[in-house]
């Protein structure tokens, strides 16, 4: 029995694999059009690396000569960063200075006797004073602990306390003042007095302070001793002239404490430059007229008078006086003098130690022995830094005081450790006091500025080893490059050769060498005018003269790290301009490496630039094939149908063809049966 066939299900003539072949060879052309996109869209892709690649090694090099250079960088080196540390902005000067710490800005801490773990502090409202500002709370009353926590709440920034166990039956409380300088005292008020007197943290102190009030009471009130012309009182300022003198008494006599000091604020500041001018010649004797005689019409003149004067000499200039020493007490009946008093145009406060004076002081004098120079003084106080009003601390861990520096021997006093107003662009951070001087350096940060040329460089490397993998085939290409990690070589390997034959890149290359070759202006003419003499080119590790190395020969720079060095030590602002160069003097930089590196690549990746114009024709051309695969995908679709009815109707036909042949045979078997 014939076999049965149904088109489109199943077929003994193999019809579909005959369609899908043909559909196959009519697929040829589109499979070649997705290849296409795939690469457009690889190029696309790779431009795109290229453009970024591009954009990072124009910023390395605007960032050589720009606003934000690192050449314009400063940092602040001392010779002892165990008592002084400092820091540099753009904004400071090159220079070496001599800084002496002579005290450093504390607060106030205080330590109470050693009290039982189960002390109960009262309920009440405790208030405790900073310099200006004050913090004041309410206490219910309970353990120390409990009233040590709100303290802190409270405090904030300004107070603070603590507990530590001293013994393993005792502890003490310690109270914390958390702003230094002299200015910033801690006090106690309210109810925190009686409990400091009861803790053990304060007593009373029954010593006393003298302050000199400045007024016309003062004069009355003292002996001028020499010179009275040259002592007077102008408001509150108390001015002691050339060669004046004057004792003020302490009335009663001050009795003297080793904790005590004398603080006056004054200012010793020259009058005049030189010494006076000498006075004139004098005039000589009035010489009378000489007299005539006339008789008739004739007139006789009296032969003058002749006056023979000396010569005149001038008076001598007065000596000039030079005397710094214009501050002394008189203790125990004994005159000792204080400290020499720096010459300032500014006032300034200046404070002595009275520990080795005496004990007790009896009266100030001020002695201006100067020719030149006038001493004014607005306050005078002879007082203990300790005391709190009347209370004394009695275990204090530190008191409130300023730092005390001299910067190239000016005295200066702040209430920080942190002093950014000493030394334009420089905030010095003092650690400890410290004997003698510690020279401090402010230099250009050269480590900052070579870490910047390396970046420069290395980018600059990458860049020419992708142009160096897209267009070139060899394999070689990759052997050469030693940073790459597997999965980047891999995915380098293939794209070797992508733009093989792209003009703009090899121009690129080559523009590329250019720049880096070419001689630019600088301070130092030629003996400064290449990347090379500061120890940057392609042979910097071994020199020339030793065989040809085809790796060097592809574009890339080497440093030399030493040579670098070297010129960055001696000739750094030279390096500078070998970067950006001003030389039309309107303080931009106009040449140099950095600044036609970044010139020649401006238009390639700003907006609407050479790449951002190649990826717009990528993606043109993209669309385009997309849009004829589709048309395409289409076509295919309706060639694939039509085989299909084409062969079903042939199927068909052939089916119909065997079936009459089948009937046709069935007849004529039947026939010669028959016979």
């Amino acid at each position: 029995m014939a076999d049965i066939s149904i088109p489109g299900i199943s077929s003994k003539y193999k019809t579909d694999e005959l369609i899908k072949k043909l559909v196959e060879v009519e697929k040829i052309p589109l499979k070649r059009m997705e290849e296409s996109v795939s690469n457009l869209k690889t190029q696309q892709s790779t431009w795109r690396e290229i453009q970024q690649g591009l954009s990072q090694l124009r910023e390395r090099a605007r960032g050589l000569f720009g606003f934000q250079s690192p050449f314009n960088e400063r940092i602040a080196k001392s010779t002892d960063s165990s008592i002084l540390t400092a820091s540099a902005t753009r904004e400071a000067v090159e220079g070496t200075y001599e800084v002496e710490v002579q005290k450093i800005a504390s607060a106030d801490k205080f330590l109470s006797d050693s009290l039982p773990l189960d002390t109960q502090i009262p309920a009440g409202r405790y208030g405790f004073k900073v310099g200006n500002q004050e913090v004041s709370f309410q206490f219910s009353g309970g353990r120390l602990s409990a009233f040590v926590e709100l303290l802190k709440e409270k405090g904030k920034d300004l107070v603070t306390a603590g507990i530590v166990k001293d013994t393993s039956q005792t502890q003490v409380l310690y109270i914390e003042s958390l702003k230094p300088g002299k200015e910033n005292q801690l006090t106690f008020t309210e109810a925190s007095i009686e409990l400091g007197e009861r803790l053990g943290i304060l007593r009373k102190d029954s010593s006393t302070s003298r302050t000199i009030k400045i007024d016309q009471a003062l004069l009355s009130a003292s002996k001028i001793l020499k010179n009275p012309s040259a002592v007077r009182i102008e408001g509150n300022l108390l001015r002691v002239g050339s060669d004046g003198e004057l004792e003020i008494p302490l009335n009663p006599p001050l009795e003297l404490r080793p904790e005590m000091v004398m603080e006056a604020e004054l200012r010793l500041r020259k009058t005049a430059e030189g010494p006076p001018p000498p006075p004139p010649p004098p005039p000589g004797p009035a010489i009378p007229e000489r007299g005539s005689v006339t008789l008739s019409d004739v007139t006789v003149l009296n032969s003058p008078s002749k006056v023979v004067l000396p010569e005149w000499k001038p008076p001598p200039p007065p000596e000039i006086i030079e005397d710094f020493n214009v501050l002394s007490l008189r203790s125990d009946g004994i005159t000792k003098s204080l400290p020499p008093v720096e010459e300032s145009l500014e006032f300034r406060t200046i404070r002595v130690p009275l520990e080795t004076i005496g004990n007790r002081v009896e009266s100030i004098l001020l002695r201006n022995r100067n020719t030149l120079r006038e001493l004014e003084i607005k306050s005078i106080r002879l007082y203990d830094p300790a005391t709190r009003g009347e209370y004394r601390p009695q275990h204090a861990i530190s008191a409130a005081q300023d730092a005390e520096i001299r910067v190239n021997g000016i005295p200066m006093t702040r209430s920080s450790n942190t002093i950014d107003d000493a030394i334009p662009g420089v905030t010095l951070s003092l650690k400890k006091p410290g004997e003698g001087k510690i020279k401090l350096s402010v230099e250009p940060d050269r480590d900052k500025v070579k870490d910047a040329i390396i970046a420069f460089v290395g980018t600059y490397n990458r860049q020419m080893a992708q142009i160096n993998i897209l267009t070139r085939k060899d394999e070689a290409v990759l052997n050469e490059i030693t940073y790459l990690k597997d999965d980047e070589r891999t995915k380098a390997k293939e794209k070797l050769g992508l733009l093989q034959g792209d003009v703009g890149l090899m121009q690129l290359k080559n523009t590329f060498q250019s720049i880096l070759m070419n001689p630019y202006p600088t301070r130092l003419g030629g003996d400064l005018s290449l990347l090379s003499q500061i120890g940057i080119s392609t042979n910097a590790q071994t020199g020339g003269g030793k065989g040809i190395d085809v790796s060097k020969l592809r574009g890339y720079l080497e440093i030399n790290e030493p040579v670098l060095d070297t010129a960055l030590q001696k000739n750094f602002q030279a390096v500078k301009d070998l970067f950006g160069y001003d030389s039309d003097g309107d303080l931009v930089p106009d040449s140099g490496v950095g600044v036609t590196m970044d010139t020649f690549l401006r238009p390639y990746v700003q907006t609407g630039g050479i790449i951002s114009m190649k990826l717009s024709t990528l993606d043109t051309q993209i669309s385009a094939t997309n849009r004829r695969i589709e048309s395409y995908n289409q076509y295919l679709n309706r060639y694939e149908q039509d085989l299909k009815r084409k062969y079903g109707a042939m199927e068909s036909t052939l089916n119909s063809l065997e079936k009459s042949s089948a009937a046709i045979e069935r007849f004529n078997s039947g026939n010669q049966n028959n016979r």
